[in-house]
């Protein structure tokens, strides 16, 4: 549990009501809810009570942890009884019936030099300043005493020869010039006594009237006292009482059930009227008029109780409050106090509540109790005639004691991860532990293994211990997976007794661990010596022969371990030969591994080819053709540059018994197979579509149109087999074929318009011959015709219009004029080309390199000397003439 430290308020907030009377109780938003109900029993409100229904079962984690004080103040209490308690950061005062006055450190230790006999009787209120160097205190007796703790200065001892009940010293009464004041309570009076002149003190009566004063609590600026009316709040500075906070009605006497005030800081307090509790903020006004105080207090909320309240206090942002059931027991007696913890901003809702264990409970009152806070360090004494208990704000340790108390382990391990710098009971693996012998006792083995992962680590010994829990519990199988086995590693005997219990009750997993773990992790020899142990019991195990082959080839013998795969028929065998690259060993096994698992083994000879080359492998299979061909097949497909050509010829034959469809295919991609074997064979074997291909590829065209139109009788394929040839001759012996067919001549009326002349089939059709669709064969005849003709006339045209545009751009370009300057020379005679004098003017020759030579001087030719020279020459030029 966090706890945040409220930063005090150094400003009070503005009050928006614009008028408030002196005297009055300005309660300007009253919250009429009540806590109705709330009780040692139940940790919610009756109004909560419907919608809560499932979180009455909840148990909440206490704000506060509690330990007893002891030591001198547990012989203080045997003889002697307390009746009130000041608390200050450095020591604690405590009162008693005997009138005696105790210092004692946060322990319970006494101060002996510090104890004085104030009193004769009882101490009713002590108080003590800010600065811890004065405290102040009375009694039954009527005498007043101030004392110093390290001063004999300022300090008081009086008699009021009245009972005083109460007694508050001012904060900053240390202070020098602070005028050395404190409040006393006697009978209805409430009297400020303040240092005037020549150290005498006067007296003021800031209350009378209202009945008994008592419980006066001063908190910077302002004090406030109880009397019979309710609760007095007295600005000190403007010395005017700015609010009286009324008691509720029919509130039980403050006799019966003492009411309490508690400040938070100087402009926050909570007081109580026996069950009732209010909320009040000191506010500034916004505007006032004459003889208003300057602040009032507002009562922002309050709630009722099924309990008796005996303390307040503020714990951060949250209210603690000290209360007594008012129900008794079976027996008649007082039920134990209880801490309560309210949320404010949560409509006051309760978080939490405490049962208190206190000495002697039973016989006390509400009035007994008393409850002091520090502020600033959340430290809470709780009084009681026979005890005080100190409530501290909970740190991580008791977080996470709290949480593994709960069986909350999850979270338990969380924090302590989170929180390691903070914590000095429990560490992450101390919790980690915890949690783990929980699942181990709760038979939650799963979640023990994988636990173990993260809270062990790299510690070997930690891990050993956990193992043998597992072992004891016969659950080895379980922590298996979760055994390290890289970097860190344990005894070699830990896993071998791992691997023996896996060996006894599941085979599979012996098998799957032998596998999983690297094998230096155990004794190997010993491993394998057990394995056959159990092979003479179960021989015919195939899950421990597989066990054994897998350990034969840690080993290296790979020789066994592939017989003993081979025997079994299993396809490890493959991995192991990939694994180990096993060759050699399995040149007299190939027909055994392919019996064994046939696509593996092609798989592995396609993979390994330089190892396992196609001659070895034919030869291994030549007593079993249907392998071959598969081999082969597989071969050829994954890439026919691998397939040596000798087997092309062979592979002809395989295809034409065992794979006829893939036979034309082959012809067509392949060039190496003996063409004259390969017609025999598909002639003796009557594959007429692989016959036509052969012949065709082998020139004989004619004989295999032949074979198309008499053994196919499919014109469409020989239409398409002369247009392939594109042969006159071809084309004459399909007419020929086909004049006396009349569905074929419509056939090549559609299709050989575009390859042949049609006359040649249309002059050759005899006259009166019958042929269906004639009239729109020859009408699309026609039609292509035309349409040949125009597409004809549209290129030539398109071919026209280029040409001419090509020469236009050509004859621009040659008559572009070049520009020559004036200190152009030419690079055969070095003379300048261009001159002012006409008598002396030359032919010039401009190329397209821009280089300008006089005529004369090329003797003919267009070549450029300098464009020769490095490579750049261009034939193009450009002549300029003297006129």
């Amino acid at each position: 549990i966090h706890f945040y430290k409220r930063s005090s308020m150094s400003l009070p907030p503005d009050l928006s009501q614009p008028h408030c009377e002196v005297g009055e109780d300005t309660l300007s938003s009253i919250d009429g809810s009540s806590m109705i109900g709330s009780s040692v029993s139940k940790y919610i409100t009756e109004s909560e009570e419907e919608s809560s229904t499932d979180s009455d079962d909840e148990e909440a984690e206490p704000k506060l942890k509690y330990e007893r004080l002891s030591a001198d103040l547990k012989a203080i209490l045997k003889k002697d009884v307390a009746s009130c308690l000041a608390v200050h950061n450095k020591f604690l005062i405590l009162g008693s019936h005997w009138g005696v006055i105790h210092l004692l450190d946060a322990m319970g230790n006494s101060l002996p030099s510090r104890q004085a006999q104030a009193h004769t009787i009882t101490v009713n209120q002590v108080s003590v300043d800010h600065a811890g160097e004065y405290y102040a205190s009375c009694s039954d007796d009527g005498r007043v005493v101030v004392t110093g703790l390290y001063t004999e200065e300022n300090t008081h001892n009086f008699n009021m020869d009245r009972p005083v009940k109460s007694i508050a010293i001012d904060p900053i009464y240390a202070r020098a010039n602070s005028g050395r004041r404190f409040m006393t309570g006697v009978e209805d009076k409430l009297i400020l006594h303040e240092k005037v002149i020549f150290s005498r003190y006067k007296q003021d009566i800031l209350c009378q009237g209202e009945g008994t004063v008592c419980n006066i609590k001063w908190r910077g600026r302002f004090a406030a006292w109880v009397t019979d009316k309710g609760v007095r709040v007295y600005d000190v500075v403007e010395e005017k009482t700015i609010s009286l906070i009324q008691k509720p009605p029919n509130c039980p006497p403050n006799l019966s059930c003492p009411w309490r005030i508690g400040w938070s800081d100087q402009f926050s307090l909570v007081v109580s009227f026996g069950d009732t509790v209010k909320s009040c903020a000191v506010k500034k006004r916004t505007s006032r008029g004459e003889n208003v105080p300057e602040y009032c207090v507002e009562v922002v909320h309050q709630f009722t109780l099924d309990c008796w309240v005996c303390g307040l206090a503020r714990l951060d942002e949250l209210l603690v409050v000290l209360a007594i059931p008012k129900e008794l027991d079976e027996d008649g007696k007082q039920e134990r106090p209880q801490l309560m913890v309210f949320d404010p901003a949560d409509s006051y809702r309760l978080v939490s509540t405490d049962l208190l264990s206190i000495r002697g409970h039973e016989e006390h009152k509400p009035k007994d109790y008393q409850l002091e806070c520090l502020v600033d360090d959340k430290h809470y004494f709780i009084m009681s005639p026979k005890d005080i208990v100190l409530g501290k704000p909970r740190d991580q340790d008791d977080h996470i004691e709290w949480l593994l108390d709960h069986k909350e382990f999850e979270l338990a391990l969380e924090q302590s991860l989170k929180q390691q710098k903070f914590l000095k009971k429990y560490s992450y693996l101390g919790v980690g532990r915890k949690y783990l012998d929980y699942l181990l006792k709760s038979e939650q083995f799963n979640e023990a293994g994988v636990l173990c992962t993260k809270i062990l680590g790299r510690d070997k010994k930690l891990w050993q211990e956990e193992i043998f829990k597992f072992a004891q519990l016969k659950q080895l199988k379980v922590i298996a997976p979760h055994l390290p086995c890289g970097d860190v590693r344990l005894d070699p005997a830990i896993y071998e007794m791992v691997l023996y219990d896996f060996l006894k009750t599941d085979g599979e997993g012996f098998l799957n661990f032998i596998r999983l773990w690297p094998s230096d992790l155990y004794n190997l020899s010993a491993v394998v010596n057990v394995v056959i142990e159990q092979l003479l019991v179960q021989p015919d195990n195939p899950t421990l022969l597989r066990s054994l082959a897998t350990l034969y080839s840690y080993q290296r013998k790979y020789d066994k371990a592939m017989a003993m795969y081979l025997k079994l028929g299993h396809k490890d065998v493959f991995t192991l030969i990939r694994q180990h690259r096993l060759f050699k060993a399995i040149h007299d096994k190939i027909l055994a591994l392919l019996e064994l698992d046939h696509q593996a083994s092609l798989q592995l000879f396609l993979d390994f080819q330089a190892e396992l080359p196609p001659d070895l492998i034919c030869t291994k299979l030549a007593s079993n053709q249907r392998q071959m061909f598969f081999y082969l097949d597989a071969l050829y497909t994954q890439d026919k540059a691998s397939c040596p050509g000798k087997y092309h010829g062979h592979l002809v034959r395989l295809y034409a018994t065992y794979a006829p469809g893939k036979l034309l295919n082959f012809l067509k991609k392949s060039d190496e197979y003996p063409m004259a074997e390969a017609l025999d064979e598909c002639t003796m074997r009557g594959m007429t579509p692989e016959k036509i291909y052969l012949l065709a590829r082998m020139g004989n065209t004619r004989a295999a149109l032949e074979l198309i139109m008499q053994e196919l009788v499919d014109v469409e394929q020989a239409v398409e087999f002369c247009k392939e040839h594109d042969d006159s001759e071809l084309w004459d012996d399909l007419i020929r074929y086909s004049l006396d067919k009349p569905p074929f001549i419509i056939v090549l009326l559609n299709n050989v318009g575009t390859h042949i002349d049609p006359r040649m089939l249309v002059e050759r059709i005899e006259p009166g011959l019958e042929i269906p669709g004639l009239r729109s064969s020859l009408i699309q005849i026609l039609r292509d015709y035309n349409l040949q003709v125009s597409l004809q006339e549209g290129c030539k045209k398109i071919l026209v219009s280029d040409c001419y545009s090509l020469l236009c751009r050509r004859v621009k370009s040659a008559a572009k004029g070049l520009h020559v300057t004036q200190t152009a020379l030419c690079p055969v005679c070095g003379v300048g080309v261009l001159c002012t004098n006409p008598d002396n003017m030359q032919d010039l020759v401009v190329l397209n390199c821009r280089h300008a030579y006089h005529a004369d001087c090329l003797q003919g030719t267009t070549e450029c000397s300098v464009c020769c020279k490095t490579g750049q020459y261009n034939t193009h030029t450009t002549y300029y003439y003297k006129e």
